[in-house]
């Protein structure tokens, strides 16, 4: 009885070598034309894990993620902040700064009254508008347009 067996490991081209699968091929030829009464069960190779793969999750910016790399890189102690100078200890010129740029200067004051007007405006607006004519205050010279009549000429 003359038989052989041949086992083929074919890879697909079509597909990149990281995701290839092996398959097992077996071609059994037998002199008695395939009517073997114990057939042997092909054997296959331990199927092995593919290799690890690390997985790293991107959480926040990157500018923020860079700045992190670079203090840790650096690892410099932090200089303290020298304490304010005493207001007798400065000079003019100091002194204008600090009353117009300070942490409490005139820019902090005006900014504060523009945040501020915003909303007075507002308000005064509305009162002037529905509150005033609500309570028969005064009248508008015209009734209010009807929401149709906004986007007709």
């Amino acid at each position: 009885m003359l038989s052989f067996t041949k086992t083929l490991t074919t890879l697909p081209s079509h597909i990149p070598s990281t995701f290839q699968h092996r398959s097992l091929v077996t071609i059994r030829c037998n002199s008695d034309n395939g009517n073997d009464v114990n057939p042997s069960p092909p054997v296959r190779p331990p199927i092995t894990p593919p290799d690890t793969v690390e997985i790293r999750f991107k959480r926040g910016s990157r500018r923020r993620r860079k700045q992190q790399e670079e203090d840790e890189a650096n690892k410099t102690p932090l200089k303290k902040a020298s304490p304010p100078k005493d207001w007798d200890s400065m000079t003019l010129t100091e002194k204008a700064i600090e009353l117009y740029v300070g942490e409490k200067g005139a820019l902090f004051w005006l900014n504060k009254f523009a945040y501020a007007s915003i909303f007075i405006v507002i308000g005064g607006w509305i009162v002037f508008r529905f509150v005033g004519p609500a309570l028969n205050l005064y009248q508008l010279d015209t009734p209010p347009l009807a929401p149709d009549a906004m986007f007709k000429g």
